[in-house]
């Protein structure tokens, strides 16, 4: 029996395809040649929450759902006659709300791969999908293996310790080896307390710090080119020769000034010439990925996949992880040739109307998704030529179907309140 090893994505997909069929978790433990906890942490520890109601009514989390004939819960309701539970809107609102609870959830086989009553049920279910459970189990011994493992009062013991005699002109290596058992933290983690900033003593109170040159390092390719294996404009092209009518959209990041660091993920309809936008706080490869699992949390699985089949990007190193991007083929990833930014015109395109608003060096520091849902609603509003003097938000929803953009944040703004100026988002002083 392995010990001590993480499972891999070909025992993930093993996991999967056995609870789909109910086979119980010790016949699943002895295929991966593992124990049963193991997996029964597996499980519970990596599935994913799925809450998106049935049969065309509302997610309903409560236990009364079936007997509950309550009214009139919402003050502006639109009908309200209407009982509430079919909704959707009614579980945070009720005083006499109380979760449900599913046998297959509390116990064996903690999730509802398998289960006949899937598709009619309204509660909060839970699947196994082995895809997402490896992004899940490999994202957790990401943050497991970063940062500091300190609680707040040991930081405060070291900073007490080592700062002052750090000021006294003695050096970290002295002070290890003169508090090694009074400290909490190895050598090299001293010098990380101090460069990132956690210690009141500072790189400047390090006498040979200051005086050390910075080597330099000549600039790396940003993308691992593996990643574009089967993905690059050439192979898109042949995608789009055997299914011509599959939607695309493009997608880039619109940066702010050096000096900050949150960035927009723009997504672009070429079809209806909408521009959807999401704002990160850093321009990293796991935020790109955090931005489109929280557009499917929004949109749903299935509305997801149908609405972004195909995404075409630049080499960009927020996009170099392709894989996690695609996770469980809810779509596909394509990169443009290097330095071709007219294979995704469209999109570079609509960028102007967010520089009429933010110019470019500006920055999106003081700006949160309320705000840019704003922006993109006075941008979708604006009237095009090119769709026949429509505006993209109409002419998404005649496309693709009224209410999406309504998850998204995104109104419709009237055509004289249309702003497209500094004013609509006026930077501090």
């Amino acid at each position: 029996m392995a010990q001590f090893k993480h499972l891999s994505l070909s025992d993930r997909i093993t996991v999967h395809r056995m609870l789909s069929g109910n086979n119980p978790l010790s016949a699943i433990a002895l295929a991966l040649g593992r124990d049963r906890n193991s997996i029964v942490r597996e499980i519970r520890q990596n599935r994913t929450a799925v809450f998106t109601g049935c049969s065309g009514g509302g997610k309903n989390d409560c236990a009364r759902l079936k007997t509950c004939r309550i009214k009139g819960l919402c003050e502006r309701c639109i009908s309200p006659r209407r009982i509430c539970r079919l909704c959707g809107h009614c579980n945070p609102l009720c005083r006499d709300f109380a979760p449900a609870r599913c046998e297959r959830l509390v116990h064996p086989p903690f999730c509802c791969n398998g289960c006949l009553k899937f598709r009619n049920c309204t509660i909060r279910r839970f699947v196994y999908d082995a895809g997402k459970a490896h992004e899940t189990a490999r994202a957790r011994l990401r943050d497991v293996r970063s940062g500091i493992l300190l609680s707040d009062s040991e930081l405060a013991r070291t900073d007490l310790l080592v700062s002052p005699l750090l000021r006294n002109g003695q050096s970290v290596h002295h002070i290890f080896l003169s508090h090694k058992d009074e400290l909490f933290c190895s050598e090299k983690n001293l010098y990380n307390l101090i460069d990132q900033g956690l210690l009141s003593a500072r790189n400047l109170d390090l006498r040979l710090k200051v005086k050390r040159r910075i080597p330099h390092r000549k600039p790396e390719h940003k993308v691992d080119r593996a990643c574009r294996v089967g993905r690059t404009y050439a192979d898109y092209r042949q995608l789009l020769d055997s299914a011509p009518d599959l939607p695309v959209v493009q997608m880039d990041s619109v940066l702010g000034s050096q000096e900050t660091v949150k960035v927009l993920l723009t997504l672009f309809f070429p079809r209806a010439q909408l521009l959807l936008c999401r704002i990160r706080d850093y321009n990293t490869a796991r935020s790109a990925l955090e931005a489109i699992d929280a557009l499917e949390g929004l949109l749903g699985e299935d509305r997801f996949r149908r609405l972004f089949p195909v995404l075409l990007t630049d080499n960009g190193s927020e996009f170099s992880d392709p894989t996690a991007l695609e996770r469980g083929r809810r779509t596909r990833v394509f990169y443009c040739d290097p330095l071709q930014s007219n294979q995704k015109s469209g999109i570079e395109r609509a960028h102007e109307f967010i520089r009429m608003v933010r110019k470019k060096g500006s920055s999106f520091d003081d700006l949160c998704q309320p705000d840019i849902d704003t922006l993109c609603s006075h941008i979708n509003s604006y009237r095009r030529d090119s769709l026949i003097g429509r505006c993209p938000f109409d002419a998404f929803e005649f496309l693709y179907g009224e209410g999406i953009l309504d998850r998204l944040g995104i109104t419709k703004i009237g055509a004289d309140e249309i702003v497209l100026t500094p004013r609509l988002l006026p930077l501090p002083h």
